[in-house]
């Protein structure tokens, strides 16, 4: 699984109720696999396949922890980021809003989320993975956009996935969300440190002809 699929996958888990279809996705042999070679149990549930009853007790879940009412956690960088002003729509939204905007991500008219809700966030990285992995065969403005990448996970969601994950891990009652909080840290954690090598690569390949695609990573490199 390349990076921006893997992204787009994690965004996929939080940004609502799974349905049964999307379940189905997940137990496709290829991502069984992958999961397995990355150490994620999605727990005794999902391996019994009754994806019915599972979808329906995760809808649960999934308000439980991150909508409420009540206490919740919410999936937003401007409640989660440590000193950060604790608020939906607080400043480091509109922050957010301007990164995206610099680097030429526009949130579609029919988008509900707030622009800081992790899985926009995640969204904008696996696009950014995405328009990497082409600017590599291209040589077309690699740099630049390892540049987003670095900055983004530097200043933005890396200053606050890992408590937030910590939190799901703590608070679940279910398999799912823990092992995908756990496959989304990890993988993060280890994100700022490739970014520089690719990085310091767009000067060691600088006008050399490209067969292979740099910006492809793949998913058992979700530890780091």
């Amino acid at each position: 699984m390349e990076r921006s699929q893997l992204y787009g996958l994690l965004a996929n888990v939080f940004r609502r109720e799974p349905s049964v279809k999307f379940l189905h996705q997940l137990n496709t042999p290829e991502l069984v696999l992958a999961f397995g070679r990355a150490g994620i149990d999605l727990g005794e549930e999902f391996k019994s396949e009754n994806f019915e009853a599972l979808a329906q007790d995760l809808a649960i879940e999934y308000t439980r922890l991150f909508l409420g009412p009540g206490k919740h956690i919410s999936p937003h960088e401007s409640v989660q980021k440590k000193r950060g002003s604790g608020i939906l729509w607080g400043v480091e939204t509109s922050a957010v809003r301007q990164v995206y905007h610099a680097a030429g991500f526009e949130i579609g008219e029919k988008e509900t989320l707030i622009p800081d809700h992790i899985s926009v966030e995640l969204d904008f990285l696996s696009l950014l993975a995405s328009q990497e992995a082409q600017a590599w065969h291209e040589l077309d403005h690699v740099a630049e956009i390892l540049r987003h990448q670095h900055d983004f996970v530097s200043q933005h969601l890396g200053k606050w996935v890992a408590a937030f994950c910590a939190k799901v891990r703590q608070e679940a009652d279910f398999a799912f969300y823990p092992a995908f909080a756990s496959l989304l840290r990890g993988y993060l954690a280890g994100e700022k440190a490739e970014i520089v090598k690719r990085l310091q690569l767009t000067d060691a390949t600088a006008g050399q002809p490209q067969t292979g695609n740099r910006g492809d990573q793949h998913f058992q490199s979700a530890d780091g």
